[in-house]
């Protein structure tokens, strides 16, 4: 991924260099429409994929028309035909859009061969057909996996902050705490006693269904309080590569996030006696859940 967004920045400040940047936020159109769309959002931007973050927004759809999100430039595209003898790369046929101040977008998965507009053409508006959906590369069902960048790729967004809103009606829900040693872990229900001989790693469970149960998105913004006092903070709209890792603005990689596809509580030094670990978090339409665990410690063996 590093790699297509240093070509992508490169050549999209090239082709874009006399365009003057300015902070006004484009007027974006969503790339997959006419469909019942908060229903068929199944992954959301800064979610675990086992050892990174996903970087984009994943529409349910198949032989969809999958539109150019803005007026822009043809910056690059690549089909299997291209190689047919090359191994299937991850991300399935792609085509990527240099839009004004800045912006890009990628558009994964797509089915078919490139049509006229890509083929042909460099110049795109908003609305127009820029490929369908599909289910090529790396997928387990069809789907258009969206990506949106700014500062010519070098940073990656959240494309619910810009699109325009969706429908989404339930808040998130904070589920199970989890203590691991090693490659087991425990449930931890408030209220519970346990032994520990040394600081663990602790995880929550959080999900957020949109507009139904069924739906396990991500969410936007989580924060950790432990024993009262502010512990981690991270909001999830934006990603920027830094010293060899995508980051959260606060700094935050993916490892300080996310553990065993979880959202890392942290490393704890659990006191004897009761810790209090609380968890606040918003989802992509601003709703807020919270919920607290009380763990009693009742014997420390060993040293921290």
């Amino acid at each position: 991924m590093r790699s297509i967004v240093v070509v992508l920045s490169l050549l999209a400040s090239f082709i874009l260099a006399e365009e003057p940047v300015s902070d006004t936020k484009p007027a974006f159109v969503w790339p997959i429409q006419g469909l019942e769309l908060p229903g068929l959002i199944t992954s959301t931007f800064g979610e675990s994929r086992k050892d990174h973050f996903h970087n984009g927004l994943d529409i349910s759809s198949v032989l969809q028309p999958v539109k150019s999100m803005s007026q822009g430039f043809i910056l690059y595209s690549r089909y299997a035909e291209d190689d047919p003898f090359e191994d299937e790369r991850g991300s399935g046929n792609i085509v990527w859009i240099a839009h004004k101040n800045g912006y890009v977008s990628g558009y994964y998965h797509l089915g078919g061969s490139r049509n006229e507009k890509v083929r042909t053409g460099k110049q795109v508006s908003a609305g127009d057909t820029i490929g369908i959906s599909g289910n090529t590369g790396h997928s387990t069902g069809g789907h258009l996996h969206f990506v949106l960048g700014k500062d010519y790729g070098k940073t990656l967004l959240d494309p619910l902050t810009y699109l325009p809103p969706v429908e989404d009606n339930m808040p998130p829900q904070i589920a199970n705490l989890f203590i691991h040693v090693g490659e087991n872990y425990t449930n931890l229900n408030d209220g519970d006693n346990i032994n520990v001989s040394k600081a663990f790693p602790l995880t929550v469970s959080i999900i957020d269904g949109g507009i139904k149960n069924s739906q396990r998105r991500g969410i936007k913004e989580v924060k950790f309080l432990f024993n009262g006092e502010a512990y981690k903070q991270a909001n999830f709209e934006s990603l920027r590569f830094e010293d060899g890792k995508w980051k959260t603005k606060e700094g935050h990689s993916f490892d300080d996030l996310f553990f065993k596809d979880r959202y890392l509580v942290g490393v704890l030094n659990l006191k004897a006696g009761e810790n209090v670990i609380k968890v606040q978090t918003k989802d992509f339409s601003g709703q807020n859940a919270d919920r607290s665990f009380s763990i009693n410690i009742t014997r420390i063996s060993g040293g921290n």
